[in-house]
């Protein structure tokens, strides 16, 4: 995928999960191979906070539709992000939204 369609189709999947609707919730779910059922946002928020994935990997993962990238724990995704240079915007996420159930303080 060329650079410059690469990048539209993440924009696409960025709008995507800041939307706030159960639905989108339980689509991130999905798309983090999280297995079960989840009727809640709330329930749907705790899964997904298990899970140690970088922002901007997932974003790519999902617009090719591979599966996405995980980490065994914080302290691997935190020397992951920080060695690669992998930071994601902190601005551009929805306050409320799936994407922000990801958000990780990597300081």
């Amino acid at each position: 995928m060329a650079k410059k369609s690469r990048q539209k189709a993440i924009r696409r999947w960025e709008e995507y999960y800041n939307e706030s609707d159960l639905e989108n919730w339980q689509r991130m779910v999905d798309a983090l191979g999280i297995e079960g059922h989840y009727p809640s946002k709330r329930q749907c928020k705790k899964a997904i906070r298990t899970v140690y994935v970088n922002i901007r990997d997932f974003l790519e993962a999902v617009a090719r539709n591979e599966p996405v990238p995980r980490h065994k724990n914080f302290r691997e995704l935190q020397y992951y992000t920080k060695s690669n240079h992998r930071f994601y915007a902190v601005k551009k996420i929805e306050s409320g939204s799936p994407l922000s159930a990801l958000l990780r303080d990597l300081a």
